[in-house]
């Protein structure tokens, strides 16, 4: 009896020890697992990619815990084609670790967009066809006509331009808009605004900006 109780209390002991070895190991898993997943989530800055190639982007993103994804790419600006002209979030803007980064790039080469048909519909949907084709808006002309504030001709640098012919994006198009004899136009107030949204007002209410000076 005594041998079989010395092999039963060896078992009883090996068994604990093995319990507290199992118990230690999962403790020590779980404890470098918590790290690993903080660590995951820590804050940190995002880099600034403005001027950069979008190869050499990448790479600084992958670096810095971050991704990247262009949104547009426009043909306006002094910049090297081919570089990030803007980012959301902006530098130095703290987010958690992979985290997306929205770019705009300058395009390499122009964009060629068709002009609309802007005749004998109004100045506002004029306008709004004018922004949907990418191009601009330029100076506003009144003729007398007995129907007021639609759109008589439209042109690029003085010169009549069809529908459907190719213009570089961001093209301004001057149109000649109807005026009715009689229609008196109210001066809106344009305080506050700046020129691109100035020009919008007033030519809502019928009126051109006319010399603009500049505060020092």
């Amino acid at each position: 009896m005594n041998f079989f109780q010395k092999i039963l209390k060896c078992r009883i002991l090996i068994h604990s020890v093995l319990a507290v070895i199992s118990v230690f190991v999962v403790l020590l898993l779980v404890s470098i697992y918590l790290k690993s997943y903080t660590h995951h989530g820590q804050k940190i800055f995002t880099p600034s990619f403005k001027g950069m190639q979008l190869v050499d982007a990448q790479k600084l993103a992958s670096e810095k815990g971050v991704k990247l994804v262009v949104i547009d790419s426009v043909y306006e600006g002094y910049a090297q084609p081919g570089s990030i002209i803007d980012q959301t979030p902006k530098a130095n803007f703290q987010v958690k670790e992979g985290r997306t980064v929205f770019i705009t790039i300058k395009a390499r080469s122009q964009k060629i967009v068709t002009m609309p048909d802007l005749r004998s519909i109004s100045l506002i949907q004029a306008r709004s066809e004018i922004e949907t084709a990418n191009l601009k808006i330029g100076q506003i002309t009144y003729r007398a006509s007995q129907y007021n504030d639609l759109v008589i001709e439209q042109k690029v640098n003085g010169e009549i331009v069809a529908p459907g012919t190719e213009l570089p994006a961001g093209t301004r198009i001057d149109l000649i808009v109807g005026k009715k004899e009689g229609v008196v136009a109210v001066v809106p107030d344009l305080k506050g605004l700046n020129r691109s949204e100035a020009e919008f007002k007033a030519a809502e209410d019928s009126l051109n900006i006319g010399n603009v000076f500049y505060d020092d």
